[in-house]
């Protein structure tokens, strides 16, 4: 799925790239979770099947974004379902040892990341939405995300479900 960078979404849009709410648990309840208001919705990663921007990517945004990761700073897509890089050629870097999902290997560790999900990162009235495959795409792709971004990743405001507005909401019958 391809999302030029800093491509802003119409005010009021979802912290989604589908379009879609957020699906948010709180206890035991389900809710729609909203930016708050007066935010402006950025997307970033979402190459698609090509990188048109590579290069050196700062060290200390590379340990905010695993950091981000590992600490399971990510969204649900809800049901979109699973994603793989349209970059890589083929179905073997998706799977090994049983597994699903690239190893991206940083500072001596080994992670696997899984193609579900995004991040939300907030600086200012400013929050980029970026893919959780996003290290697999710096790290084994050479992309490198706007300054702007990167500038944000260190800056480390990145978002969870308690940091959305939540709204209880009934299926419909």
């Amino acid at each position: 799925m391809e999302i030029p960078d800093l491509t802003r979404f119409s005010p009021g849009h979802p912290a989604s790239p589908y379009g879609f709410p957020l699906p948010v648990k709180s206890g035991d309840t389900w809710g729609i979770g909203r930016l708050p208001e007066g935010s402006a919705l950025l997307a970033v990663g979402w190459l698609g099947s090509s990188v048109k921007s590579t290069g050196p990517v700062p060290e200390d945004a590379v340990d905010a974004l695993l950091e981000a990761y590992e600490s399971k700073a990510v969204f649900s897509d809800g049901t979109a379902g699973w994603h793989d890089c349209e970059l890589c050629p083929g179905p073997e870097a998706w799977y090994s040892d049983g597994e699903v999902g690239p190893v991206i290997r940083w500072r001596g560790r080994q992670v696997r990341l899984y193609g579900h999900g995004h991040h939300l990162l907030r600086r200012g009235t400013i929050t980029y939405m970026v893919p959780a495959l996003i290290l697999h795409y710096i790290l084994d792709h050479g992309y490198r995300p706007p300054q702007e971004f990167l500038e944000a990743a260190m800056a480390g405001k990145f978002l969870r479900a308690e940091h959305l507005t939540w709204e209880a909401y009934s299926p419909a019958e």
